[in-house]
């Protein structure tokens, strides 16, 4: 099976996907600084993709460049700064409108409802009252979509991990602080990024959601963690 990760920063839906045997399309304007086996990074504008939509119709266009990539399931992140400070209100009491923020998150769910794949989008909470109420969170993470899990942990916030007795720790915990002498942009790249505990929820609900579909159709279903084709 493959998933089609859309503003992929650092690969936080993608690692989860390839850990568990998914080929990944991952779609950023930067590519990530390491690239796991199983992931064909694309260097593009998500706003370029559907772009033609005046000319032939938003769903021609799309089925048209995912034909070449051929995703099963869509993630999407697209940035949320714009949104967070609208949640900040005692920091920033008086925030811009969110213009280029609700043009990213609108034209994405574009093409994910017109792909008819399903699809999970994430985003922070203040965006919700830009672009529509969340289907679910997890944590601080909010999630719109056709895919998105009925169940979620809600103890995971942005910028925590997980140490390997399994115990959530803050990363800024001292002398573990990934954040420590980067920009204010590096860092807040690095606090949105996507927890494998959520990414791995929702990669788990995927293949269920799939496997019920091949079921459907007569095929049988997927195991978890194997991709149409077998693959491990």
């Amino acid at each position: 099976m493959k998933m089609l990760d859309l503003f992929a920063g650092r690969l936080g839906w993608t690692k989860a996907f390839i850990a568990r045997g998914w080929d990944v399309t991952a779609i950023d304007l930067t590519e990530p600084p390491e690239l796991p086996q199983g992931v064909e990074f694309v260097k593009c504008d998500v706003l370029q993709l559907g772009a033609m939509r005046g000319r032939i119709g938003v769903k021609a266009q799309i089925f048209g460049f995912l034909h070449s990539w051929a995703p099963d399931f869509i993630c999407a992140s697209s940035p949320c700064e714009e949104f967070a400070v609208h949640g900040m209100k005692h920091f920033h009491p008086n925030p811009p409108y969110p213009e280029m923020g609700i043009k990213l998150f609108n034209h994405t769910r574009d093409i994910c409802e017109a792909s008819g794949l399903p699809y999970v989008m994430e985003n922070v909470r203040a965006a919700q009252q830009f672009v529509g109420k969340a289907t679910h969170h997890c944590g601080s993470f909010y999630l719109w979509g056709n895919a998105v899990p009925p169940l979620l942990a809600q103890g995971i916030v942005k910028g925590m991990t997980h140490d390997p007795g399994n115990k959530a720790q803050y990363r800024r915990r001292r002398g573990k602080d990934p954040f420590r002498d980067k920009s204010k942009f590096v860092r807040a790249r690095l606090a949105a990024i996507i927890p494998p505990e959520l990414s791995h929820c929702v990669a788990e609900y995927a293949e269920r959601l799939l496997g019920h579909e091949q079921t459907a159709s007569g095929q049988g279903p997927i195991p978890s963690g194997l991709s149409s084709e077998g693959k491990v």
